[in-house]
């Protein structure tokens, strides 16, 4: 591959030792293409072994140091770039970012020596893991320093905590030499792990044991002939550390395992990655993300609604605080009907659960409070109620009384800043108890919410096709407006399954400018006149036209036509797809798109179980239930993800076949 180079002299037991590096490549260096498909698999690591996951949480552990060093001189040296303006003015931008270390050749020394320096670093990682976390830091530095294609930049780079540091990246490996893992790497095959692991019940695909044994090394030709049980191995820090992998044991999921782990020669590069689990053995389950060369797997339920899904069609889409309306008709201007609308809201029982859940996560919250008022007394300042208590016993001559849990604020110097800081406070175990358990409803909450999001988004497009057009509008300035009702809601999180699905099964999801089409002043007949946010039926005095405003809306994105689809501005509505519109809704029983009531009919009573069961699925929200709704667009609130699994809330009709199945809003 490359020349190697002479870079210094050493001299060990007398004689002289030439220290040799490689130099430039001669060859040229693969790279990815920009577009080429990846897809990422979640291998569970059993870390049940007592040795083995002490080892792995002290690597953990050294990348947490190491990217926290690496921040903070990222953040110093960026601090003093921006104060040498004039340095900057007299010998220009370039030589002043060499002078500071900005770049990721400085970087990766960086972080070499701090590896080289510190000897208990070296016994965890090596020096090919620290480069390649001296990319990712230098990565912030870079968007913070250079714009992107759009002309923004990213603020200055901030120092981590320990868990914000749950991920250690690995290196990809070589696709031009064989044999090559820089870091983290897959052995074993997949037929190989379940003939290892061969199942003994029916219902299971292979059945493996609760501690999962770590495969032996070949004694001959190494890792790289081992074709037996799937594992991790990491080598380059004393002996082999090997880290065996559990698959799913379901039928079901042995489709997707074929997809990503029968081709060997598409992996492409291993990261780690922790998560809080109280019920792991040490707090933390990790994860080993593959990443493949390939798309991800599809089922063939959702590979076959992809390819039914209409391309003669097209739709728009309306999405605001608290529903999702989408109307779409034939391509075709000369089909006379073929009209379809729908609308998605929540349900009650959705409701309920996700005030419920709100409360469960104050509730947390509070007891988090208490336990470090409790535990660390010292910190905290009484309450007014408890210093006036103190106050009128020491005027009556009473002895003080002991404040086991202070209710004031943290005590603080004069500017406002607490003497000590927070993580120098010592916890309780009920306290590293609780806290896990919020972080687990609120990832569970989340992934949740995510996946809904994408399931719904498949629905609407097998529906209505996959050529959309929905208002480039500011989620942003709704929040601010809205609070947590948009937060539960999500529409900017649909919106963005929605885009995706769009794009994969084969059409776009385009965006207009709000300026330039104003949907919601729209009329079919040409009139456009504005309404109040209060006003949620449309009626037009000139065409005499009534329906849902929301319904009304995405009936009128349908007439919007881009002259730049990747510009919203470019928007406008088409004269002759309206008049189409205006024509099709004549026809008898056309209209009811857009006054269709598609509200989901109440569930009916729930067992213990299923109450049970949906209470561990609630989204931890972090504010309280009892907060002011929207008047104007109704209640938006996080629905409960066990309601929807389990069947508690209404089934697709054949009248609005996606309806019942929208859970996600």
């Amino acid at each position: 591959m490359g020349a190697k180079a002479v870079t210094g002299m050493a001299v060990n037991s007398g004689e002289l030792v030439v220290r040799r590096s490689r130099g430039k490549s001669k060859d040229k260096n693969w790279r990815r293409a920009k577009d080429a498909p990846t897809a990422v698999i979640r291998l569970e690591l059993d870390l049940t072994d007592r040795r083995l996951r002490h080892r792995v949480l002290a690597m953990f552990t050294a990348e947490f140091h190491l990217r926290r060093a690496l921040q903070k001189m990222a953040r110093s040296r960026v601090e003093a770039y921006c104060r040498a303006h004039r340095l900057r003015e007299r010998v220009g931008l370039n030589k002043t970012q060499a002078r500071f270390g900005l770049s990721r050749k400085a970087f990766e020394q960086a972080s070499s020596e701090f590896v080289d320096r510190s000897r208990w670093l070296r016994r965890h990682l090596t020096k090919a893991l620290a480069m390649h976390l001296a990319d990712e830091v230098w990565e912030t530095v870079d968007r913070h320093l250079f714009s992107d294609a759009s002309g923004r930049r990213h603020g200055r780079p901030r120092t981590g905590g320990w868990f914000d540091s749950t991920r250690i990246p690995g290196r990809a490996r070589s696709h031009t030499k064989d044999r090559v893992w820089e870091s983290f790497r897959l052995v074993g095959t997949l037929n190989g792990h379940r003939a290892a692991f061969p199942a003994r019940h029916p219902a299971r695909a292979l059945q493996q044991p609760q501690c999962m044994p770590a495969p032996p090394e070949p004694s001959v030709g190494g890792w790289w002939e081992h074709a037996g049980q799937l594992a991790v191995v990491f080598t380059g820090c004393g002996s082999d550390l090997i880290l065996p992998v559990r698959l799913p044991e379901s039928p079901d999921a042995q489709a997707r395992l074929e997809h990503f782990l029968s081709k060997p020669q598409l992996w492409h590069k291993i990261d780690l990655a922790r998560v809080q689990d109280r019920h792991a053995p040490g707090g933390w389950r990790v994860y080993a993300h593959l990443m493949v060369l390939g798309g991800g797997w599809i089922s063939p339920e959702h590979a076959a609604a992809r390819a039914a899904a209409p391309r003669d069609r097209v739709g728009g889409v309306d999405g605001n605080v608290s529903n999702l309306s989408v109307f779409s008709m034939p391509a075709d201007p000369d089909t006379p009907a073929g009209l379809a609308g729908d609308q998605f809201r929540l349900t009650a029982q959705q409701r309920t659960a996700a005030n419920q859940a709100a409360v469960n996560a104050r509730r947390r919250q509070r007891a988090l409070d208490r336990s470090r008022r409790n535990t660390n007394a010292g910190q905290y300042q009484p309450s007014k109620r408890q210093q006036s208590r103190a106050d009128r016993r020491a005027a009556a001559g009473l002895p003080p009384k002991i404040i086991d849990t202070p209710g004031g604020a943290r005590v603080a110097d004069k500017a406002g800043r607490p003497k000590r800081a927070y993580w120098r406070d010592q916890l309780s175990g009920g306290y590293r108890t609780t806290r896990a358990q919020h972080a687990a409803a609120s990832r569970s909450g989340s992934q949740a919410k995510h996946y809904r999001a994408a399931d719904t988004a498949r629905q609407i497009v097998a529906a209505h096709g996959p050529n959309l057009v929905v208002e480039h509008t500011n989620i942003r300035a709704w929040a601010r407006l809205w609070g947590r009702g948009i937060e539960l809601f999500s529409p900017g999180m649909l919106i963005a399954a929605l885009k995706a699905e769009c794009g994969t099964a084969g059409g776009r999801l385009l965006r207009a400018g709000t300026r330039q089409t104003a949907l919601s002043q729209q009329c079919r007949c040409g009139l456009r006149q504005k309404k109040p946010l209060s006003q949620r039926t449309h009626s037009c005095p000139l065409c005499g036209l009534v329906g849902d405003r929301d319904l009304v809306s995405a009936a009128m994105a349908t007439c919007v036509r881009l002259t730049d689809p990747d510009n919203p501005v470019t928007a406008s509505i088409d004269e002759h797809v309206q008049a189409a519109l205006a024509a099709r809704l004549n026809v008898p029983g056309q209209r009811e798109a857009l006054t269709r009531s598609t509200a989901p009919t109440p569930a009916g009573s729930r067992s213990h179980a299923a109450v049970t069961a949906a209470a561990r699925c609630r989204k931890a929200t972090s504010g309280l239930c009892r907060a002011k709704e929207p008047t104007t667009r109704g209640p938006a609130v996080e629905p409960n993800a066990a309601l929807w699994r389990q069947g508690h809330v209404a089934e697709p009709t054949a009248s609005n076949p996606i309806t019942g199945g929208w859970a996600g809003l």
